[in-house]
């Protein structure tokens, strides 16, 4: 409720009392002027605040997405693909044309979330180049609706059954905490039915699973995931 003194108008002792109710009208718009600017500065703080913690939780977000993304490609010792897994591929009835063996990495939280659906393959990281020029001419153009052409590949996932995956080529923004000019980053990803793959094989954040490459001899592309103990 606005209250307004003596003290807060300024009148003539012989105003009429038609000039005094001016002069109070004019004073209650003056400070109901006064509180709109007050709220509204508030408002913008309480704005500013609340978009600082989104862009906070963004940029977490982002920072763990980048140590899959732009991490570097890793030296250990690679592991073979075993025997169990070579056995399986042998019961395709194909001859195998080569092997190559993509990337180790760490699940993080974007694999194993039901709303991205997709297992990244960050280009930074792939040991051996799996894709033949053709085909990954064919992932950097567009089809129709403007929408990037993608691969459907074969995939012996770690339970050692088949399936079907579509293999796409992303490129992402990558956050700069510094408010400088966004840089790019090129990961190609593995989604459609990926997260049926993915609880099937009881696979989750931490975990770490190998990724080969298979071409057979009739130049199919098969992905085989193998899960880490």
């Amino acid at each position: 409720m606005l209250v307004i003194t003596r003290e807060d108008i300024k009148v003539h002792p012989d105003s009429s009392r038609l000039d005094i109710l001016a002069a109070v009208c004019e004073r209650a718009s003056e400070i109901h002027e006064k509180e709109a600017e007050i709220v509204k500065k508030v408002d913008e703080n309480s704005l500013t605040t609340d978009t600082t913690i989104v862009n906070q939780q963004i940029r977490n977000y982002d920072q763990e997405e980048e140590s899959c993304i732009v991490g570097k490609k890793r030296k250990e010792e690679i592991l073979p693909m075993p025997q169990i897994v070579n056995d399986r591929i042998n019961e395709l009835e194909k001859k195998v044309r080569e092997v190559k063996f993509i990337m180790e990495k760490k699940i993080y939280y974007t694999d194993v979330s039901e709303t991205h659906n997709r297992l990244s393959i960050p280009t930074t990281q792939i040991v051996e180049k799996f894709l033949t020029d053709e085909e990954e001419e064919y992932l950097c153009m567009c089809s129709t609706g403007n929408k990037k052409n993608f691969k459907k590949v074969g995939v012996i996932d770690p339970c050692l059954d088949i399936g079907e995956l579509e293999l796409r080529r992303w490129e992402m923004k990558k956050l700069d905490k510094h408010k400088e000019k966004s840089k790019m980053s090129v990961c190609y990803v593995l989604n459609g039915k990926w997260t049926k793959m993915r609880i099937r094989n009881k696979i989750k954040k931490g975990n770490r699973i190998q990724i080969w490459a298979v071409r057979m001899d009739d130049d199919e592309l098969i992905i085989v995931l193998v899960k880490l103990k």
